[in-house]
């Protein structure tokens, strides 16, 4: 279970309700049946204390705690799994709360689904070519996004690829995003981006059309803490 919750002065608590009502719905209708997963709940708590034990936690906060980072998901000790997102810098950058193609809401849909993908962040893709790619749903596609229906809102979430992009062998034709944006294994997109391990070094490699602003770091040197910059 995910349980979100606002810890944000500039976005309202009616406007995070709406955002995880459209999460839970594309978690529940679009992602859990492409990755062949039981449906998990996605629901808002007043604060952290509220949320159920064992809930994935992820907080909505004003600021980011790493430069470029619009959030972040990770395993502390004991098996502790839990997220942050930033609402200023998608703000400052010409997002809004829900509606926008960059919004708030698209961003904690990202940081779930990847968590949903991969909750230890420690998962990764060999290409067969002595390559591995980070098992990260939303980098590839992160500039894509689409409008989910909840309560009369119309909510942007964001884009994610599909299990058969992990896979190296997956005969072109398959469905590798949700989109329909790329066409192959390990593709992104020209605003995507992806983290790969090469012979024990990690880097990452940009779409050409991603901004500056977004090029913070991916992955944390000393843990598995994965950043969506």
């Amino acid at each position: 279970m995910f349980t979100i919750i606002n810890q944000s002065t500039l976005v309202s608590d009616a406007d995070v309700k709406t955002m995880t009502r459209a999460v839970a719905h594309q978690v529940r209708y679009d992602a859990c049946p492409i990755f062949g997963l039981t449906p998990v709940p996605v629901v808002y708590a007043k604060d952290a204390e509220s949320a159920p034990p064992g809930s994935y936690v992820i907080s909505i906060l004003d600021d980011s705690d790493q430069e470029g980072a619009l959030g972040w998901h990770t395993e502390d000790g004991g098996d502790v799994i839990y997220g942050r997102v930033f609402a200023r810098p998608v703000l400052d950058n010409g997002g809004d709360a829900l509606t926008k193609e960059l919004s708030v809401a698209s961003v904690l849909s990202h940081e779930v689904l990847e968590t949903l993908a991969d909750p230890h962040a420690n998962l990764w893709a060999d290409n067969g070519r002595g390559v591995s790619y980070a098992y990260e749903v939303g980098d590839p596609v992160e500039s894509d996004s689409y409008v989910v229906n909840v309560s009369g809102h119309k909510v942007t979430v964001s884009n994610f690829v599909t299990p058969a992009w992990f896979d190296p062998r997956a005969a072109r034709g398959q469905r590798f995003d949700f989109l329909n944006k790329v066409t192959a294994p390990f593709q992104m997109t020209k605003g995507g981006y992806v983290v790969l391990m090469q012979d024990g070094q990690v880097t990452q490699k940009y779409g050409e059309h991603m901004p500056d602003w977004r090029k913070g770091m991916k992955v944390r040197p000393n843990g598995n803490r994965r950043t969506e910059g």
